[in-house]
């Protein structure tokens, strides 16, 4: 009788995760209509002729068709437990749930990610470089000194040239972990989005930073005021030379990020520390692509690219001005 409450605790946690789970997966972004449209039908052309995909689709069939069929045996030996008083069937269950979470978290790359992806991105700018295993390094993220964290992860690695300056980007996901009383620990995520580094021509020869203004810093004493009420409802500038940064926040900058936040909900922040600058978006992941049908899958590479786009967008939009400018 002792195994019933127990399991009644571990069945109730085990529902609870599959279902934040299956919330966070669904999380939206709005993107550029145009842009996801135009490398929607792209994709499309290529995924309908690639008999390769198909193998996969009907893999990955197979595959979430045992992925049900677990869970719900897993499931019905847990009623079993408290319906029959019989241990024994916890130990199916919890097997049960482990087979489930491990052919949840261990998939193999697909050719989307090794060929396809790599393609596309080639279409949208020839100079770009893919690789999906890879990402920007740890040491990488600490240069811009964004926020401390615990625990990092990165993929998605994309590099070449943006007009003549070399740059590299990726998803990173910071975490911080939370001890408590009892020695459990667990991890809240700090950022999740695209991290992109960019070697300028010329040295800003000081720093600035436009970051997210729900993000308290503590140097205040750097804090600007740019006289756009719309732009700081959203962010924060901070520099050690205002005549430069105010400069290089001209009202077309900062219109085309405001219009990039109202229009499709991502942050972007900016740091530029002499002749580097550092650009993140809190875009979520980068490229979250699921076998279904063609249709489905080119929409999600279309929505993909967009996000690309506005990276790339944003950067454009700052060396244009650092161009302009002898700053």
């Amino acid at each position: 009788m002792y195994f019933m409450p127990i399991f009644m605790i571990f069945f109730f946690f085990i529902l609870l995760f599959i279902i934040i789970i299956s919330l966070t997966n669904k999380k939206k972004i709005k993107t550029n209509q145009v842009v996801s449209e135009k490398y929607k039908q792209m994709a499309f052309k290529i995924l309908n002729n690639n008999p390769k995909i198909e193998e996969e689709r009907q893999k990955f069939k197979k595959r979430e068709t045992m992925q049900a069929g677990v869970l719900i045996a897993s499931i019905v030996c847990g009623f079993l437990m408290v319906l029959l008083s019989q241990p024994i069937f916890i130990f199916f269950a919890i097997a049960g749930f482990i087979t489930f979470f491990i052919l949840l978290f261990t998939q193999k790359d697909s050719v989307i990610f090794t060929s396809i992806l790599p393609e596309i991105l080639k279409e949208y700018n020839s100079d770009l470089s893919y690789n999906h295993k890879m990402g920007l390094s740890s040491a990488v993220y600490k240069e811009a000194r964004f926020e401390s964290y615990d625990r990092y992860h990165c993929d998605d690695l994309i590099e070449g040239k943006i007009g003549n300056y070399n740059f590299s980007m990726s998803e990173v996901h910071t975490e911080r972990s939370h001890t408590d009383s009892d020695g459990h620990t667990t991890y809240t995520t700090i950022f999740h989005g695209a991290f992109a580094k960019v070697k300028l021509d010329k040295d800003f020869a000081s720093y600035i930073n436009v970051v997210n203004n729900s993000i308290k810093l503590f140097n205040r004493d750097a804090y600007i005021n740019i006289d756009n009420e719309a732009f700081e409802k959203i962010y924060d500038v901070f520099t050690d030379d205002k005549i430069k940064a105010m400069r290089l926040l001209t009202p077309d900058v900062t219109s085309k990020m405001i219009d990039l936040y109202n229009e499709t909900g991502i942050y972007c922040e900016i740091k530029i520390l002499n002749d580097i600058m550092y650009i993140r978006l809190y875009t979520g992941p980068l490229f979250t692509i699921s076998f279904s049908n063609p249709e489905k899958e080119s929409e999600l590479i279309g929505k993909s690219i967009a996000i690309i786009d506005s990276v790339f967008v944003i950067m454009k939009n700052f060396i244009e001005e650092i161009e302009r400018f002898d700053v």
